[in-house]
Parts: structure tokens; C-alpha cells; sequence
């Protein structure tokens, strides 16, 4: 982390004042500054205010991605993955559901099957491997683009999310895979949690 980097000028100042706080957006900046430096989110979010701007969630979705591939050009795919895995995990402690079934002290198979519902399916492979299955993507700042993303680095927000989860659940650390994702053209998104 070089957090010495060329300071920013006053419009990028003027710029910073736009970016959200709060959010997903403002949840993005803060992990990116917190990986890097103000520089780089303030490249990162350029023309934030069309995201702002715009109701069209698939215009949205197609700034998203665009965010996304400034990120990986400013710091590379791993620390890209890193932040957004650090995204997903901030989301997942939010949510009250999960909280709630975290509470809850329960053999693995339970914790699953009340873990699976809707569109969300997780099974229990062998005793250290489970398999998550989404059957559609469940994140409405992307699921409406017209065209694929072309990385999954996007979705190692939903990596860290199944990821805190599981840690959470399970008091000890887990890996978790992202195997393919529906904004990259797949027909689902599937995991492999290590457990």
C-alpha cells in the first residue's frame, strides 16, 4: 500500500465531495482507499455523478463495470479481488438474516438447508467441501446489465460475502472459490466453500 502517492488536485477534490459515503458505492470507495490511496478511488469512481445521475439500473451496471476495470488497471487483478472480496464481507455483516442464523449454534446440514432458499442452494459435498449455487445474480447494483462482464472480479464481492458468512457460522476460516458467475454469461453462480 502506497498511501503517499501524488496528492489529488482541487477538482479532484471537488469530484471526492460526489462520491458516496454510504452504500455500495460509498462501501467501494472506502475499501479502495483503505487498499490504496485517495488517488486511485478518485480515479476509480470517475464519473460517479452519472451513477448518481441515472434510475436505469442497467446504466448503473454498465458504470459499475466500467468502475471495475479502472480498478484492476490502477491495482491489478489481486488487489481488485481483495477489495471487492472486503466489499462482500462488509455487506454480509449488515444483513439481519444472516446475523440471525449465525446466532444460532447448529450442525452444518441444518445451518445449510436453512441457508438455502429461493435461489440460493448449498450442499454439503464431503466433510470439508460445500457447493453454493445462486440461480441468478442477487446483487441489484449489476444483475440488469445488457452485456457480460468481462472478469469475475466483480464478483469476489459475493465471494467475501459467503465467505464472512461462513467464518461467522463456523468460527474458523474458510476458502471460498467463485467457479463462474451470471454477469460473465454463465447460467448461474456457483462456489466451493472449503471448509
Amino acid at each position: 500500500m502506497n498511501k503517499d502517492m501524488e496528492s489529488p488536485n482541487k477538482s479532484d477534490e471537488n469530484q471526492a465531495l460526489r462520491i458516496p459515503k454510504t452504500g455500495k458505492i460509498g462501501n467501494l470507495a472506502k475499501n479502495i482507499e483503505n487498499e490504496t490511496n485517495r488517488v486511485v478511488v478518485l480515479k476509480v469512481m470517475e464519473n460517479v455523478d452519472k451513477f448518481k445521475s441515472v434510475s436505469d439500473r442497467a446504466e448503473k451496471a454498465e458504470w459499475i463495470k466500467e468502475s471495475i476495470k479502472r480498478l484492476e488497471q490502477e491495482v491489478g487483478k489481486e488487489r481488485s479481488i481483495k477489495i471487492m472480496e472486503n466489499c462482500g464481507r462488509d455487506c454480509c455483516r449488515k444483513h439481519a438474516r444472516y446475523k440471525k442464523l449465525i446466532s444460532k449454534s447448529k450442525p452444518i446440514e441444518e445451518f445449510l438447508d436453512e441457508l438455502s432458499t429461493g435461489g440460493f442452494q448449498f450442499r454439503l459435498k464431503d466433510k470439508n467441501t460445500i457447493i453454493g449455487e445462486y440461480d441468478k445474480c442477487y446483487c441489484y447494483q449489476v444483475k440488469q446489465t445488457k452485456k457480460p462482464f468481462p472478469t469475475t472480479t466483480y464478483c469476489q464481492c459475493g465471494a467475501g460475502h459467503i465467505k464472512q458468512l461462513f467464518e461467522s457460522a463456523l468460527k474458523k476460516p474458510v476458502e471460498v472459490e467463485l467457479l463462474q458467475s451470471v454477469i460473465t454469461g454463465a447460467e448461474s453462480c456457483e462456489f466451493i466453500i472449503h471448509i
